[in-house]
């Protein structure tokens, strides 16, 4: 098991959605440790300038007689090995070797330099970078001379800082809701709804609530088209209302084969500012009405759906719907206390790294909007609003993460393998997967099991603040809890 302190920053960077990219940069700097571990034969000196927000500027100053040592070393190799013109493999004088390879040397010695000054630097100070880091400088000084020390400065940010509150004896409201009859047969309902067909009506059937009416409409703007404003054969379910008002009105006592003309005025804050408050104008075409069609509650049904009988059915959903409002009851809980904690507590967040979650949580969310068929004009129109709305869930994120990391790390939690494989069994529970499948799956790759132990290693720290908050239960009504759930 990796130890706490690196497995903080391990975990951060895996939530930000690029930890990949940070492991391979350290693993970069790790290689270049072990080519040749650099002993300096004096010490660099580090001018260390916080910029706040985990952003610091060091400028370092490498003093000259380490770059003659690494470039003497480089020369007495390069003699022994290089070929030059005009002399046998290992013959050539060493100011001819110095002469022809002296860029390429200084260049990686200088390299050589930089690598093992940051390596002392974060060393010394403790420090957590989260990417490798920027260097300015070098570029600058080209004609420097061989008794100069080198000078340069490193750019780089660490991992998120957080100054824990108080995470013992939180005071959480623990939202609970008791499942009766009304709510095991409004679950039935659900669940022969789910079973439902759409079966098509006769000619002279007329449409209603709940009915499918499948239609083609064309809205125009001052006589002109517009983006989004016309399909052909689209399912409508009325009484969803996910079209205007208008539309659901005309078309409730419709019939196959009607036009309709609706007049609808866009309001004020509708998704696309193109359209908000114009007037448009829809012909709309009936082609077909199919109405729904519930399965009867009966043995047949129950046995349909994997119960013996209607009453084994009924059992069986009020057990699940109690599990559930306990589970739902307990994840409300848990994740008001960690707000508590949060509340509490103060944070410095490197800015890169909110960029970083910000824009994963920013394309997830339009990927999402594109699934559900949300016109990409609707989508555009909002991209202000989305962005700001993943920056805040990005900071959020972060600071769920450091907070239940710099707990584990205060109350030295360990992932041990009998947790892994504990979560590998309810994972298998969750999925059918054979649990021995499930482990291999999660330990196959070092990222991958550093993922799960990440996620082990933050519910053994949520687990330890519910073990010590205050809860307190309080009745509330299930379309409370659902929304709560859903927020």
């Amino acid at each position: 098991m990796a130890d706490k302190e690196s497995k903080k920053t391990a975990v951060v960077e895996e939530d930000s959605h690029e930890g990949h990219d940070h492991d391979h940069d350290h693993d970069h700097d790790h290689d270049h440790a072990h080519d040749d571990e650099l002993k300096f034969v004096e010490d660099p000196v580090f001018t260390i300038d916080y910029k706040g927000d985990c952003a610091y500027e060091v400028k370092v100053t490498v003093p000259a007689a380490n770059k003659k040592q690494q470039a003497d070393e480089m020369y007495d190799e390069l003699r022994h090995e290089a070929e030059v013109p005009g002399f046998r493999r290992g013959r050539a004088p060493r100011r001819i070797v110095e002469k022809r390879f002296a860029k390429v040397v200084r260049s990686e010695v200088d390299a050589k330099l930089v690598s093992a000054a940051f390596r002392k630097l974060i060393a010394d100070e403790e420090m957590k970078p989260i990417r490798f880091p920027d260097i300015e400088g070098l570029e600058d000084d080209k004609e420097r001379k061989e008794d100069e020390a080198l000078e340069f400065t490193l750019k780089f940010e660490v991992a998120p800082k957080v100054e824990l509150g108080k995470y013992r004896g939180v005071k959480v409201e623990r939202p609970v809701v008791t499942v009766d009859e009304k709510d095991a047969e409004e679950a039935l309902e659900e669940m022969r709804g789910r079973y439902a067909s759409f079966e098509t009506l006769e000619e002279k059937g007329k449409a209603k609530d709940g009915d499918q009416v499948v239609i083609d409409f064309n809205g125009l703007i001052d006589g002109e088209q517009f983006p989004g404003g016309s399909a052909e054969n689209y399912p409508y379910i009325l009484g969803t209302k996910r079209f205007f008002p208008e539309f659901e009105k005309k078309l409730v006592g419709s019939k196959v084969g009607d036009e309709l003309t609706c007049k609808v005025t866009f309001p004020d804050d509708h998704p696309n500012e193109n359209l908000r408050g114009k007037k448009a104008t829809f012909t709309i075409n009936v082609k077909e009405i199919k109405r729904r069609q519930l399965p009867d509650l009966n043995d047949d049904f129950a046995k349909q759906v994997g119960a013996e009988n209607v009453e084994g059915l009924r059992d069986r959903v009020k057990n699940q719907l109690r599990e559930n409002s306990i589970q739902t009851s307990d994840r409300i809980a848990r994740s008001r206390a960690l707000e508590a904690v949060i509340e509490k507590s103060k944070y410095e967040i490197p800015k890169t790294l909110i960029d970083d979650v910000a824009r994963s949580h920013y394309e997830d969310e339009v990927r999402r909007l594109i699934q559900m068929r949300v016109p990409v004009e609707q989508i555009e129109s909002r991209m202000e609003e989305l962005r700001k709305s993943a920056e805040e869930s990005a900071v959020d994120e972060i600071k769920r993460t450091v907070t239940l990391m710099e707990i584990g790390s205060t109350e030295g939690i360990e992932v041990t393998d009998a947790d892994f494989e504990s979560e590998a069994s309810t994972i298998a529970m969750q999925t059918g997967i054979d649990s021995d499948t499930v482990a291999q799956y999660m330990s196959e790759e070092s990222d991958r099991r550093s993922m799960y132990e990440g996620r082990i290693y933050r519910a053994k720290a949520m687990d330890l603040i519910m073990e010590h908050a205050k809860v307190t239960d309080k009745e509330v009504p299930r379309e409370e809890i659902e929304q709560t759930d859903e927020a």
